[in-house]
């Protein structure tokens, strides 16, 4: 137990290489939840089109003014997805970038002593940058959802007393 010898030099840079693996997967992980949160945007937004264009507005029961806002705020909500998903894409070639730079100062090639931590820091500034668009998409969701929910119960209120 006492004899404890120091780490080989692949075992060092294996370790020193696992925190950016660990963000790059916080990062893919994040891009996932971005990609599944566009897709329910987009085939909602798709879905009033429809409706707007089959000339069905009226089945769904609230104003033009309404569905207008409804609709921007999807694209707004699409806005918000498409630069997270930018972003933590973003962060996860600069984690890759952390990643190889820390390879290659230990294979003895001649980098900046400041270039990985550099890199990770840039790479997790991107991460909360995604994460503040997907913060902002998800409010309004919330409020789509909310304003949805009121209306519905509206109707229910009409043709049910």
């Amino acid at each position: 137990m006492g004899n404890a010898t120091p780490p080989s030099g692949s075992v060092a840079l294996i370790a020193a290489m696992v925190t950016p693996a660990l963000l790059i997967l916080g990062a893919a992980s994040l891009v996932a939840s971005a990609l599944a949160r566009m897709g329910r945007v987009v085939d909602r937004a798709r879905t009033l089109a429809a409706a707007i264009h089959a000339g069905e507005a009226s089945r769904l029961g609230v104003s033009e003014a309404r569905l207008r806002t409804w609709l921007e705020r999807h694209a707004a909500r699409a806005r918000h997805a498409e630069r997270s998903i930018g972003l933590l894409y973003a962060a996860v070639v600069v984690f890759i970038a952390s990643s190889l730079s820390i390879a290659l100062d230990r294979a003895g090639a001649v980098l900046p002593v400041w270039l990985p931590g550099a890199l990770a820091i840039g790479g997790t500034f991107l991460l909360l940058a995604g994460g503040a668009f997907m913060v902002a998409e998800t409010r309004l969701s919330s409020r789509q959802i909310a304003e949805e929910i009121t209306d519905a119960l509206a109707r229910l209120k009409e043709t049910h007393p």
